[in-house]
Order: structure tokens, then sequence, then C-alpha cells
């Protein structure tokens, strides 16, 4: 169940970089808070990227190995 939880945490944190085009376009600030806006939603981003890394763990390194086009 962690690994799921993982993997769908790792997918959702890649949502964040559509919306970067989003902030730039509609939001009417200035740019100052534009990059911000951006900066903040990329940590985010990162921040639960890691948290699904984790929560992949190593389960989810063994399941990428055993699809690996690269075994020995």
């Amino acid at each position: 169940m962690r690994f799921i939880a993982g993997v769908a945490l790792m997918g959702v944190s890649f949502l964040v970089y559509p919306v970067y085009s989003l902030i730039i376009l509609l939001l009417p600030f200035s740019k100052e808070i534009k990059v911000g806006v951006i900066a903040a939603a990329s940590l985010l981003s990162w921040g639960v990227f890691s948290a699904g890394i984790y929560l992949a763990g190593r389960e989810g390194y063994d399941w990428l190995k055993r699809l690996s086009l690269w075994r020995r």
C-alpha cells in the first residue's frame, strides 16, 4: 500500500509543471510575485516527490529492477 501511495505522490508532483504557464499568463500580479509563486510551487513539488520516493522505498526499487531492460 505504501508503494502505491508513493507512486501516486510522485505522479502528482509532476502536475505542477503545466501550472507554471498558467501562473505566468493568468495571475494578475507583478513579476516578482509570480517568480515567488513558481518557486514555492517548485519546492512543494519536490517535497511531494521526495515523500513519494520515501513511501515507495525498497519495494519500489525492487519493482523497478524487475522491469528494467538492462538485466544482467
